[in-house]
Order: C-alpha cells, then sequence, then structure tokens
C-alpha cells in the first residue's frame, strides 16, 4: 500500500518535471508596404509556444505564410521527438496567429484544434473578401486560400483542456489588439502565453485601438494577465532573445499610455509616428507603428 502511494506521487512528480515549454521564433518578414523614409516595412517577428509533457503536446497559435508553415512542420517534428500533436489552441482571431492551421492538421494527423466560442467567431471576420484582400495585398502569393478555412471547435463551457492531467484555462478578456482575445493560463508551469494582449518590445498593434476608450480597455486586458501573477509572460510579437518575464506585462501598458498621450496630441500620422520613434528609438516593428498612426489620422496621409 504505502509502495503504490509512493510510485502514485513518484508518478504525478515525473509528470510535473516532464511537462516543458517551448518557443518556435519567427523572424521579421518583408512586406509590400514601405515605412515614410520609403524603406521596406517589416512584419513583427513571432513566436509560437509548444506545450509538451512525457507524449503528448499542445502548440499554442501558429504563422501564417505557405513558408511559415513549413518551416514551422519541419521544427515541430524535430521538437516533438516522436511525440504526438493533440492539439492547436488559438488565443485570437487575428489571421498571422492561425491561418497555418490548415496545412498543420494534414501534416499532423489528429490533431485537435480548438478555441473559445468567441474568437472562432472572430476568425470570421479575417476571411471576408476585403480581408483576404488585405493579407494577399501585404503578402503577396504567400498565403494559400485553403489557409482561410476555419477549423477550430470551441471549448467546452468550462473553456479548458488538459496535457498529461494538467489543466490549461483560456482566460477570455475582450479587447487588446483586437476584440475577443484570450491567454492561455498553464498553473503547472507558472506560466501564461498571452497572445496580442502582451507584446516584447516591439510596437502594438493599435489600429483596431485608436479610440482612448479602447485603449483602456487593453490596459483593463493587460490587468487581468497581471492577476494570475505568472513566473513567465509569452508574447507572440517578440524581439529575438527577449527575455519573458512579468515585466513586459507592464512594459506593454506604458506602451499603449505613451501611445494615448502622443495621440492627443500630435497632429498627423506623421508627427504620431515621428513621436512614438523618439519614445521608442529600439522597437522592433515600425511598419505596426505607421499603421496605427494611420488609423488614428486617416486623413492625414
Amino acid at each position: 500500500m504505502l509502495f503504490n502511494a509512493t510510485a502514485a506521487l513518484l508518478g504525478a512528480a515525473s509528470s510535473l518535471y516532464h511537462l516543458r515549454a517551448d518557443l518556435y521564433n519567427a523572424p521579421a518578414i518583408p512586406t509590400s508596404q514601405l515605412l515614410p523614409n520609403g524603406s521596406v516595412g517589416l512584419w513583427q517577428p513571432t513566436v509560437v509556444t509548444l506545450l509538451s509533457g512525457v507524449y503528448e503536446a499542445v502548440l499554442v497559435d501558429t504563422l501564417f505564410t505557405t513558408e511559415q508553415g513549413v518551416e514551422l512542420g519541419n521544427w515541430l517534428d524535430e521538437t516533438l521527438g516522436g511525440k504526438r500533436l493533440s492539439a492547436i489552441y488559438i488565443t485570437h482571431g487575428h489571421g498571422d496567429h492561425w491561418f497555418n492551421v490548415n496545412y498543420l492538421a494534414g501534416r499532423f494527423p489528429g490533431v485537435k484544434i480548438v478555441a473559445t466560442k468567441e474568437c472562432i467567431e472572430h476568425m470570421a471576420t479575417q476571411v471576408t473578401p476585403d480581408e483576404r484582400t488585405f493579407w494577399h495585398g501585404f503578402f503577396p502569393n504567400q498565403i494559400d486560400e485553403s489557409s482561410f478555412e476555419i477549423l477550430a471547435k470551441p471549448l467546452d463551457v468550462s473553456n479548458t483542456f488538459s496535457l498529461e492531467g494538467h489543466t490549461l484555462s483560456a482566460v477570455s478578456v475582450g479587447h487588446s489588439d483586437t476584440d475577443d482575445t484570450t491567454f492561455l493560463d498553464v498553473p503547472a508551469l507558472d506560466l501564461i502565453v498571452a497572445g496580442d494582449i502582451v507584446y516584447n518590445d516591439v510596437h502594438m498593434w493599435m489600429v483596431e485601438s485608436t479610440l482612448p476608450s479602447q485603449r483602456a480597455e487593453w490596459v483593463k486586458s493587460l490587468g487581468r494577465v497581471a492577476e494570475y501573477s505568472p513566473a513567465i509572460v509569452i508574447g507572440s510579437h517578440h524581439r529575438p532573445g527577449g527575455v519573458d518575464g512579468a515585466f513586459n506585462i507592464r512594459a506593454s501598458r506604458v506602451y499603449i499610455e505613451t501611445f494615448d498621450k502622443h495621440a492627443a496630441e500630435a497632429k498627423s500620422a506623421e508627427d504620431l509616428y515621428e513621436r512614438m520613434v523618439s519614445e521608442y528609438p529600439n522597437r522592433l516593428g515600425r511598419l505596426v507603428l505607421w499603421l496605427s498612426a494611420k488609423a488614428v489620422f486617416p486623413t492625414s496621409t
């Protein structure tokens, strides 16, 4: 009896120690768009998180171009080491976080694609004719039409699922860089995969937060992440080599507050852009900043 109890405890400890997280770092890629100085605008560098146990693994978000999908699949083959990819969880509806799903579902048979009900509804807004024109315009001949097929199924009302006995909780926060966003809480690792709620030293997508009230909602969403007191916070848009510390929650809040201040004072998109570059000269992803500035001042350029 004592032996069986001890074995059970050791088994549980072994399972905990074997739960791990790995990050795939996708570099910034060129778009068809230009910055104000005439240089090519780059889409932001992005990380994808793989949570793995002894036998199975869960991928949190994907990438979006055809080439990125193949490279991500190759990395998964190498990193899984024979483990089964059992699920892909999507944090929010933006296409650059799920357009590779169709390809990966074919490459890893049996994988389940899951998201919250609200996230799946938001995905549908990314596959309208206008949105397809946007994505194809920014990345000509780089996104297959099959990428726009929505395969995700909703989680049950608990918004939880498990990986080898460890509960993974999808927490809905509402608005951040878009509506209907979530983060994934992984208590066993004291880790949160924050999607696009938290950014790691790259310019933040304010295109859908042009109003002060929307930016205030984003700050509230950051507060929801902070309430969990995680040791590790993985923001999807991510400076290569950036540390995934909880300090990124505060840094993201300060960025939003800084943008809010300058958006109120600036006279044009160019003015807002230059003000933010001056505040954050080393942040990556100036194309996103330029698009955000033009969204705030749509008639100034």
